[in-house]
């Protein structure tokens, strides 16, 4: 059991089934603590209501979905990490030192300054360029392929 913060890429597909869903709920279940970004509630949203817009999913689902992440957060079942100036100058010197040849996202830097913030846990992230990034940082990821 470890230690893991995990990224809104992986807490998708873990409210919803899509590619790799199982390894992920699996190794959420067996965490011995687990941590998400108070982003990772805006993103959840943005995510979730793209799928309705899609038509991947329906308003219901969308709901039950919703409402399963906020009685995890109640519950204690994981644990938010809320953004601190320290994570905003991380993410601006992570954007200035990779943003060149990597193109990273404002809100990924974020996610990876928590990450590098929280050095005892492991990263849990289902996109590749931003767990290729936590590597080249010296971030552990737990392997999801």
């Amino acid at each position: 059991m470890s230690v893991i913060f995990a990224d809104t890429s992986a807490l998708v597909k873990y409210y919803y089934p899509e590619k790799d869903s199982e390894k992920i709920e699996g190794y959420l279940l067996s965490s011995r603590h687990l941590y998400i970004s108070s982003l990772s509630i805006v993103e959840m949203a943005s995510a979730l209501m793209k799928k309705v817009r899609n038509r991947e999913l329906k308003k219901t689902q969308e709901m039950h979905i919703w409402n399963a992440l906020l009685d995890d957060l109640q519950t204690g079942q994981m644990e938010m990490v809320f953004l601190d100036e320290r994570h905003y100058f991380k993410a601006a010197d992570i954007i200035r030192e990779f943003g060149t040849r990597r193109g990273i996202k404002t809100l990924d830097a974020l996610q990876l300054a928590i990450a590098h913030d929280l050095g005892h846990a492991k990263l849990l992230c289902a996109d590749e360029l931003l767990s290729g990034l936590a590597v080249e940082m010296g971030i552990r990821l737990v392997q999801v392929a």
